[in-house]
Parts: C-alpha cells; structure tokens; sequence
C-alpha cells in the first residue's frame, strides 16, 4: 500500500514538473515575443535561444514540440528580417527541416532559405537546390516551385535546362495554369538561343492551347517580335493587334506597332518600279541643279 503511494506521488511530483518545465517555456516564448513586438530583436532571439536550449532537439510530446517549432520559425525570422544575420537564419530554417520533415513550415523554411541564397548571397544554384526540393514534393505549392525553377535556369542563360524544367511541369501538372506559363518560358528560351523556328513553333503550341488571355497575349506578342525580325511587317502588326486587348502592358503593344509601321514604311521604295513618271521628275531635277 506504502509502495504504491508512494508511487503514485513520485508520478504526480513527475507530472507537475513536466507541466512546469513547459510552462516555463511557453512564458519564455510569450517574453520573447514581447521583446520583440517592443523593438529589441536581439534579447528576442535571446529569448529563443533559451527556449531552444531547454527544449533540444529529441523528440517531444505534441505541445513542446509546437513551442520549438514557433521558437526555430521565430529565431530564423527575426536574424532574417530584422537582424540581417543570413547566415544563422538559414541555420534555423535547416532546423526547421531536420526536425519537422514533410511539414508546411518544413516547405517554407526551405523557400525563405532559397529566398535568402538568392537574393542576399547571389547564390542561384543554391537557392534552386531549396526550390527543387518543394517541386519534389507532395507540397501544395510544388508546381509554383517548378516554375521558380524553370526560371532562375532561364536567368542563368541556362535554356536546355529551362526548357527540361518546364517540360516536367507541364508533365506533372497539364491542366494547371502554370503549365502555359512554363511552355511560355519554354518559347522565350528558344528565343534568347536565336532559334527562331523553334521559338515560333512554342509560341503557336501555346495559343492552341486557349491559356489565360493575358498568357495568349504574350504568346502572340512573341510571334509578332520574331516576325519583325524576319521584315514581315504586316504579320507582326496584326498579331500584335490581336495581342493588344488582353496584354497585361497594352502600351508597350502600341509602342511595338508603331515602331514596326516605321519600319515597314522606311522599308517600302519610293517610287514604284517602272514608274517612268517619278523617274522623268528626278532626272529633271538632277539637270536643273548648277
């Protein structure tokens, strides 16, 4: 009987001092906040820090496990934004993966990071690494990745790669919208590589497909560019034209037009072959100069 009271108070002296230490926890996490919200990002990350220490990285029951989780999101953030620590917000945001695989926060943490290799490291290549793993994934927002991806390729003047990365969106998701998005990106790489052909062949794939309006328009946009370069004036003022009501820069199409009817006039002889009249008027001309 002795025994299993005694039992039973070591269980209850266990419990109260789990419940303590994450209580204590939650009110440290609570007072970081506050310091932050209060503009003193460093005794915040403090805060963090101290909470992170507590907790570990073992694994948890469901509520430490959440205060950890706000902790890393929390730390990553403020040495981000308003530390300008890249560095060591990128070491969070790993944490973050490590430690909640698969998760929603796990998938954004690897977007902020590409975000960071980017944009503050000029690191194209590591941030699509980052991006390629949500592509991969079951993630909501995998084919907005792929598109990402498909870009930086295309920003890199890597167009093979561009034009691979698209066709797997296009595979993967065929009825999405970002499906038309990447055959437009599969075009324009045609175009940067000086293939006309081929770019005018991605272009007319797409308005066969019916995308969006706006996409259409570009598309056709596209058509009208390569037209001009090849001095077919009247094809490129009319697929501009058709472009012009939906283009999301309808002033940029007006621009193109009237550039390309310059250049259509400039291009056109000044008189008509055989024109025996204009002729007899500049010989004439050419006589009567002293």
């Amino acid at each position: 009987m002795r025994r299993r009271r005694r039992g039973s108070a070591i269980l209850v002296a266990l419990l109260a001092f789990v419940a303590l230490g994450c209580n204590g926890a939650s009110r440290r996490l609570d007072e970081a906040n506050e310091a932050r919200h209060a503009g003193r990002p460093r005794d915040a990350l403090q805060g963090y820090r101290d909470v992170l220490a507590e907790l570990g990285d073992a694994r948890l029951a469901e509520r430490d496990a959440d205060i950890r989780l706000r902790a890393l999101r929390y730390a990553a953030d403020v040495s981000y934004l308003e530390l300008a620590e890249f560095t060591q917000a990128i070491a969070y945001y790993r944490r973050i993966v490590a430690l909640y695989p698969g998760s929603a926060d796990a998938w954004k943490a690897r977007a902020v990071t590409g975000d960071i290799y980017r944009d503050r490291f000029g690191d194209r290549m590591a941030a699509i690494a980052q991006w390629s793993d949500i592509a991969a994934s079951d993630s909501p927002e995998a084919a907005r990745f792929q598109l990402k991806v498909t870009r930086e390729y295309l920003e890199l003047n890597n167009w093979e790669q561009a034009r691979t990365e698209a066709r797997i969106l296009r595979e993967r998701w065929p009825a999405s919208a970002l499906a038309d998005e990447a055959q437009l990106l599969t075009a324009q790489a045609w175009v940067l590589e000086k293939r006309g052909d081929e770019a005018q062949r991605a272009f007319r794939l797409l308005v066969e497909r019916k995308p969006r309006p706006d996409i259409a328009a570009r598309a056709l946009e596209g058509q009208a560019h390569l037209a001009a370069q090849d001095r077919k004036f009247d094809r490129a003022i009319d697929l501009y034209t058709q472009a012009l009501a939906a283009h999301p820069s309808p002033q940029t199409i007006r621009m193109a037009i009237g550039k390309v009817r310059e250049r259509r006039d400039r291009s056109r002889p000044t008189a008509e072959p055989g024109d025996r009249l204009s002729a007899f008027d500049h010989e004439l001309r050419g006589r009567n100069t002293p």
